[in-house]
């Protein structure tokens, strides 16, 4: 299916392209020019590409791959091809065997076509023959396997009205196996190849050092019952050509996307419709749009929606070979709401991880700096990064790639599996969750939305659980209240060291609320909430005999505000005791509804100190 599918893709935008072309990157250019009389000049040049002055001009030219074996491509290729030079890291002899074979292959080129019909062959040949290009001068810099373009006469040889088909030719001679069969793919009796005639760029493949084949079988023990090359893959020259052109092109378009650091390069596709997929929302959601996107699939999907396909695909490479992690086809849009579909899988995604943010209003920093509100969904490259080290001296998560950001290699795979097949959260990256929350102590709205993801789709087989988006003051779960409390006890104590008025402006990366403005060097969260995750009994006992000293000093400057916070403890401490007490060791799941009962405790402090505030303004 996979391979159908790429083939059908080339086709619909294959855009006039010939076969066997791809694109190359040049950065020399062999300008050949005959003289009146019947001479020869040429000079190299540099070509940069006007926007990146370091690149060079990308061209659509003849290609097919080529592995340890000489090969030249017709037209364009190596300088160690075309003019014959070396450098220190080639053999002298090899380039020499390069250059041969390149000039061979011209004139092969000028011998089936007459000179009236393409002189292009013709001049190539004449140019080679009367040594002009041995006076040509090599510019500083110059490599082996740079890429050189020729022009003749100020046109592209590669563009000669002649070449696709002796190509196409010169291909079928190379690669082909030398038999007719049903092709796997298009299902007509055709040529078959023998190996697979062009390669994707290795820059597009994470992993690969060179460029990569999606099928190759060059030694026995990779293949069927010990056998080389295409065998037992019956695949003709056309659809071996224009499954490598769609693979490129899929892996090359802007509906694809990779990360450094990252093992994986996802690519993704639409068929049978002109509608779009949602993957972008995914990617970085827009509130307004994912409010639409709900509104419009419960009024109904269009019938062309319908009709069409979505394909998912996921490859990593291994020298110069692509794996692949990962193909899915799926339909885009259905109407059966218990049946597998793109749409329903992005609403899913959206719903199970919306969860409130710290701060659900705009507020400003001590320095005048303006923080918008928290986010209710975020997009997977952001929770991705989530799963990250937090790097207190930038005040942000280590970037993708980076030295010590301690993420896992496929995380965005991962996690992009999540949003689109409807899969449950691994258990690897909910361990990796917890693991990065203990060591840098911080539950944030992104973490904490994955916690809320991680129960959602990990929910009891045998029990339906809702698990809430906010404060949820009627969830019994003891890990859910023993996170409130918790929570609530930081309350108290940042509430009972509040400094005095003239300092309490918040500084930047605390809550506009105030309540974390202290004079303590460290507080119960900070001692605490790396073993309150892991093993919350001892910890809320401990935050049990504190609480009366931070009460007693908070009674003597608000006896009102010490009396409020002594009955939140007291309720939650009944409610947990009540439902069998906090656990003395919390198992993966009750470490995530530890941290989402946390999470939505202090959100609802907050909100609750901000009103206080402005009825207290209004009042004034």
């Amino acid at each position: 299916m996979l391979l159908e599918r790429l083939t059908a893709y080339a086709r619909e935008r294959s855009e006039g392209v010939p076969g066997f072309h791809r694109e190359r990157e040049f950065r020399w250019k062999l300008d050949v020019r005959t003289g009146r009389e019947g001479g020869f000049t040429a000079e190299l040049t540099r070509t940069p590409d006007p926007e990146r002055p370091k690149r060079g001009i990308v061209h659509v030219v003849p290609a097919s791959t080529r592995t340890v074996g000489v090969s030249p491509n017709l037209g364009a290729d190596d300088i160690q091809y075309v003019l014959g030079w070396s450098d220190e890291d080639s053999k002298p002899a090899r380039v020499a065997q390069c250059h041969a074979a390149f000039v061979g292959l011209i004139e092969r080129w000028a011998a089936t076509v007459p000179a009236e019909k393409d002189r292009t062959p013709h001049v190539l040949i004449q140019v080679y023959r009367s040594g002009v290009l041995d006076s040509v001068s090599r510019p500083e810099g110059v490599r082996a396997k740079d890429g050189v373009v020729i022009a003749v006469d100020g046109r592209y040889v590669h563009e000669s009205l002649s070449v696709a088909q002796f190509w196409r030719e010169q291909v079928g001679e190379r690669k082909g196996s030398g038999s007719v069969g049903l092709c796997m793919i298009c299902g007509q009796e055709s040529a078959l190849a023998n190996t697979i005639p062009v390669k994707v760029p290795g820059s597009l493949v994470p992993g690969a050092s060179n460029d990569a084949a999606l099928v190759s079988v060059n030694e026995r023990v990779f293949g069927y019952d010990l056998s080389v090359q295409l065998t037992h893959i019956p695949v003709c020259l056309g659809c071996a050509d224009d499954l490598m052109a769609g693979l490129t092109s899929v892996l090359s378009s802007r509906h694809s996307v990779t990360f450094p650091g990252q093992n994986t390069r996802l690519a993704w596709w639409v068929t049978g419709t002109d509608e779009l997929d949602h993957l972008d929302l995914v990617l970085d959601p827009n509130p307004d749009e994912v409010e639409q996107l709900f509104t419009t699939v419960h009024r109904g999907q269009p019938a062309q929606r319908l009709k069409g396909r979505f394909c998912w695909l996921a490859v990593g490479g291994n020298v110069a070979r692509i794996m692949v992690r990962e193909f899915i086809d799926i339909a885009l849009a259905t109407r059966d709401g218990e049946e597998v579909s793109h749409d329903s899988n992005i609403l899913a995604w959206f719903a199970d991880h919306k969860n409130t943010p710290r701060h659900t209003v705009p507020y400003s920093l001590a320095n005048g700096t303006e923080i918008p509100p928290g986010r209710w969904i975020h997009g997977v490259p952001a929770l991705a990064a989530a799963l990250g080290r937090w790097d207190h001296k930038t005040s942000g998560y280590r970037p993708f790639g980076a030295k010590n950001a301690d993420r896992p290699d496929n995380v965005v795979h991962q996690l992009l599996q999540v949003a689109v097949l409807a899969r449950p959260m691994p258990t690897s990256l909910r361990a990796h969750l917890i693991h990065r929350v203990r060591n840098d102590g911080r539950i944030d709205d992104r973490r904490a939305a994955l916690a809320r993801l991680a129960l959602t789709r990990n929910n009891h087989p045998d029990k339906e659980i809702t698990i809430p988006m906010s404060l949820d003051e009627t969830c019994t779960e003891p890990a859910y209240v023993a996170g409130r409390l918790f929570a609530a006890l930081e309350s108290t104590q940042r509430a009972a060291h509040r400094p005095t008025p003239k300092s309490s402006a918040p500084q930047e990366g605390e809550p506009a609320d105030g309540d974390v403005r202290r004079e303590v060097n460290s507080t119960f969260g900070d001692r605490f909430l790396r073993r309150a995750i892991d093993t919350p009994r001892p910890v809320l006992v401990q935050g049990r005999k504190q609480a009366t000293a931070w009460i007693t000093k908070l009674r003597r400057r608000n006896s009102a505000a010490g009396n409020a916070h002594t009955q939140q403890l007291t309720a939650l401490y009944e409610l947990l005791d009540h439902h069998g007490g906090a656990p003395m060791r919390n198992t993966l799941r009750q470490q995530e509804q530890f941290i989402l009962g946390y999470h939505h405790q202090l959100a609802h402090h907050i909100a609750a100190a901000r009103a206080n505030r402005t009825a207290r303004g209004e009042q004034n």
